[in-house]
């Protein structure tokens, strides 16, 4: 009996010898990997903290955007009623400019045939300086 007994309790150490194995592996494993959870949550936190900043520049950022749509709308709106913008006012004034600058060159050969009358002359001089004039200010309107 003895030797039976001698026998498990052989059998029973050789046994806790490799469950302690076991533990030892188990525990050296939880404890790298408690380590990685750790660090995992340290990412999370910084990148919650990243994103709440980024978040905050977003948020005032389509803030910015928006009031700037508004002002945009007020410019607008603005110009419209002034006229500055207007494209039909533009076409306007280049037709004007267009119809002087052909009535200038018909009336230039006239004044240079009929030089004596000099009243015609002064009124194509004045046509010529309204004409370039126009042109002038369509320029400035066609610049911007």
């Amino acid at each position: 009996m003895q030797t039976i007994l001698k026998k498990t309790i052989k059998e029973k150490i050789i046994l806790d010898r490799e469950h302690q194995k076991i533990v030892t592996e188990l525990d050296g494993t939880i404890d790298r990997q408690e380590k990685e959870l750790q660090e995992a949550r340290n990412i999370n936190k910084n990148h919650q903290r990243i994103n709440g900043l980024l978040r905050q520049d977003v948020d005032k950022l389509t803030k910015e955007n928006e009031q700037l749509k508004k002002e945009n709308e007020v410019i607008r709106e603005g110009n419209d009623y002034i006229g500055v913008f207007q494209q039909d006012l533009k076409d306007r004034f280049k037709k004007l400019s267009d119809d002087m600058t052909a009535n200038v060159k018909a009336a230039v050969p006239v004044v240079k045939k009929y030089n004596h009358n000099v009243l015609f002359m002064k009124s194509v001089q004045a046509l010529i300086r309204f004409n370039t004039e126009l042109e002038d200010i369509l320029k400035k309107f066609t610049k911007n």
